[in-house]
């Protein structure tokens, strides 16, 4: 199984220590920095890809990685749009609509 999490902040790596369970799953890595939460503490070396998912380009960039299942780590956007009043409900509510766009089982975190 091939498995696309996107974001890798605290639910990602709650996610990744379970994902490593299992052998036979690949897991793909996509944040929009280097060096996220993931890599500051020391659990993954570095990102796959360094760029920003949309629900404009999650099926192009989709199809580029050829996922079984995408996993989706919300605290991304909710660090950019906290501090901005409302900013935490818009972005869940982006979280939600590129989860809801894309073409491959999705889920978030």
């Amino acid at each position: 199984m091939r498995v696309w999490l996107i974001g890798a902040d605290e639910d990602a790596i709650n996610a990744l220590h379970q994902l490593r369970k299992n052998s036979d799953i690949e897991i793909i890595i996509s944040a929009s920095e280097e060096t996220p939460l993931a890599v500051q503490k020391g659990v993954l070396d570095k990102v796959h890809f360094v760029e920003t998912v949309t629900q404009v380009n999650i099926n192009q960039l989709a199809h580029r990685v050829r996922p079984d299942l995408i996993l989706i780590d919300p605290a991304e956007g909710k660090r950019s749009y906290g501090w901005v009043d409302g900013g935490m409900v818009l972005a869940d509510a982006l979280v939600h609509e590129i989860a809801r766009s894309s073409d491959y089982p999705c889920l978030v975190l």
